[in-house]
Parts: structure tokens; C-alpha cells; sequence
């Protein structure tokens, strides 16, 4: 790049002495003053060439490594709940839990530290209710009905579930934030609506409400919304606190009670936890999936935006059922794919509407 602008800065030398010679411009004071003048322009032109090239590269280069970032981390909580649900097959999964977020509040803590150190930023006035209403709606009422319900569901049937995060945090923010969204929303709304019921209602039978998988899609569309409430409830939050530290206060205030939970299992269940596969599910759910990924996200959405970044949230849900098919041996069934397609295609029109 800066060779092309050296090239083209001799080119229009050339091209200014040649002009020169023609007496194109207007006369000032003298032949040398006038060549000094015409340079003086093609040096600056040829040198602001030079710097906007080097910017477009540079912002260029940027939003490429941000979306490697932001695929990486998509593709992490994909493999997660491959592994969340491969782990609990023969592992309690309550213990699975509380142990993955030990690792994953010494993560954030490292994290949080690093942010405050290297990227301080004033902290504004807290409402600590809303603090401790968000930790309990996401750090410990979710994660409940998380674990229950892909315990008693699919790892593919968890992805398609949890895809509709978003729709709900549009439509509790309409109602209680009072949030307008243009019509292509609600159509996105309704569309999302439908394919999210038809995924929850299906069972390895006909769609019914008795299917062996209904109880689980119910607490995780439950979780879902839980989710959904904890983010409509840190907007107001996340105006004095950095995402990356409300995320350790909520792990460090609901991370003792989940043990607290498992406090009499725990003992027992040590010496299977310490077995290498599972210790490195455990390590990977708490330190990447849910320590690393928190950071890496945030950093990408910084980069390039919410809506920009949201596109990605799709490959959670990609990798999720094909992995369950591929690892978990789940067979993908019509009401999952017509249910999934619907909600994808409902996200992204909602996503349309809102930028």
C-alpha cells in the first residue's frame, strides 16, 4: 500500500510540472512561488491518499479480527452445551454446575481485574436492587431451570429454545422499558412466536404435550425468558457498571449458593469430578464458556455493533444441533427444523426492524 502511494505521489510530480509548464494556473507572484504552490498541493493530496488508505486497512483489518472473535465465541457456547449435556449423561448435574461456576468466578474475577487495571472506567451511582434482581433473574433462577431443563431435553432442542432470547428481551422491553418497534419487529416477533412453539411442543412422537422431551423444552423456554428479564433489568445497570463486572458481582453473589445446593452431594461426587473427561468439561464450561466467551463477546460487540454481532448468535444455534447430531446421536426431526428455520428467519427480520 504504501509503495502504490509513493508510485502515484511521482506520477502527479510529473503531472504538476507538465501543467506547470501550460500556465493553467493563475500567476502569482512568481515561477518559483507557483511551483512551490503546485507541490505543496500534490504532496498533500498524494500524502492524505496515502493515510486513507492506511486507515480503511487498518478499520479494515479490525472488524475482520472482530468477527473472528465473535465466531470463536459463538462457536464456544455451541460446544458447550454439547459438552454441558454429554457430562451430565453420567455425572450429577447440579455438581456439573456449582463446579464449572467456581472456575468460571475466578475467571471473571481475573478478567474484571484486568479491565479495571488496564481500562479503568468511572463507576456511576448503583441501584443495588436492580443489581441483586438481576443476579437472581440470571445468575441463579436461570441457570435452575437451565440445568433441569436440558437434563430433561436435547442439546438441539436447548440451542433452537434459547435462540428466542431475543424476541422475548424485545417484547419485555416494550412492555416495561416502553421501547418502540417499528411493524417488520413484531412481524419478526410473531414469526420467532411460532417457531419457538412448535419446537417446544415437539416431542420424538407427533407434536403433542405429553412427549418425553415437553417438560424439558417447557423449563427451558422458562429459562429463556428468565434470561430475557435479566437483560431487560441491566440496561439501566450496565450505565454505571462494565458488562464484564456486573457479570462477576452476579457470579460471586450466586455462585455460593448453587454449592450451597449440592453441599451434601459434593463430597461424594469429587472423586468423579477429578476423572480427566469430566474435569475437562468442567473446566471448559466454567473458564471458556462462560469466562473467556463473557469478555470476548463484549470486546467483538464494541467492535461492530450489537446488530451486527447478534447475526452471529445463530451459529450457537448451528452448532449445537449439528453437534448434538453428530456427538449425542440426536435425530433432528421435521418439528425441529421447521420450528428452527422459523425462529432464525423471526430473529433476523427483528434485527432488520431495530437497526
Amino acid at each position: 500500500m504504501a509503495s502504490c502511494g509513493k508510485a502515484r505521489t511521482r506520477w502527479l510530480r510529473k503531472l504538476s510540472r507538465f501543467v506547470d509548464r501550460l500556465g493553467v494556473f493563475e500567476e502569482p507572484a512568481g515561477p518559483h512561488e507557483r511551483s512551490s504552490q503546485v507541490h505543496f498541493t500534490v504532496d498533500s493530496y498524494a500524502k492524505s491518499i496515502v493515510l486513507d488508505s492506511s486507515q480503511s486497512l487498518h478499520r479494515s483489518t479490525s472488524r475482520r479480527f472482530a468477527d473472528a472473535i465473535l465466531f470463536s465465541t459463538a462457536m464456544m457456547w455451541g460446544i458447550n452445551i454439547i459438552v454441558f449435556k454429554h457430562a451430565i449423561g453420567d455425572f450429577n448435574p447440579w455438581v456439573f454446575n456449582a463446579l464449572r461456576l467456581v472456575f468460571a468466578t475466578i475467571t471473571l474475577g481475573i478478567l474484571a481485574w484486568l479491565e479495571a487495571k488496564f481500562w479503568p472506567k468511572p463507576v456511576g451511582k448503583v441501584d443495588w436492587r436492580r443489581v441483586l434482581a438481576f443476579c437472581f433473574l440470571s445468575g441463579f433462577f436461570y441457570l435452575l431451570l437451565f440445568v433441569k431443563g436440558i437434563e430433561l431435553t436435547t442439546a438441539g432442542n436447548t440451542a433452537l429454545i434459547l435462540a428466542s432470547m431475543p424476541m422475548w428481551t424485545a417484547a419485555l422491553s416494550f412492555f416495561f422499558l416502553h421501547e418502540r418497534l417499528p411493524w417488520i419487529t413484531w412481524l419478526g416477533l410473531f414469526i420467532t412466536f411460532v417457531g419457538t412453539v412448535i419446537v417446544t411442543t415437539q416431542s420424538s412422537g407427533p407434536v403433542n404435550l405429553a412427549g418425553e422431551f415437553v417438560v424439558g423444552n417447557l423449563l427451558m423456554l422458562c429459562a429463556a425468558i428468565t434470561w430475557a428479564s435479566g437483560t431487560v433489568v441491566s440496561k439501566s445497570i450496565l450505565e454505571s457498571f462494565s458488562p464484564l463486572r456486573l457479570a462477576f458481582i452476579s457470579a460471586m453473589l450466586t455462585t455460593p449458593l448453587h454449592l450451597a445446593l449440592v453441599a451434601r452431594e459434593l463430597p461424594g461426587a469429587l472423586a468423579a469430578a477429578l476423572e480427566p473427561r469430566t474435569l475437562l468439561a468442567i473446566v471448559y464450561s466454567g473458564v471458556f464458556s462462560t469466562g473467556v466467551a463473557y469478555a470476548t463477546w463484549h470486546a467483538g460487540v464494541r467492535a461492530v455493533g450489537g446488530s451486527h454481532a447478534a447475526v452471529y448468535q445463530n451459529v450457537v444455534t448451528l452448532v449445537a444441533v449439528i453437534g448434538g447430531w453428530l456427538f449425542l446421536k440426536e435425530q433432528p426431526l421435521l418439528a425441529q427444523v421447521l420450528g428452527g428455520c422459523l425462529t432464525v428467519a423471526g430473529l433476523l427480520l427483528m434485527r432488520r426492524g431495530r437497526r
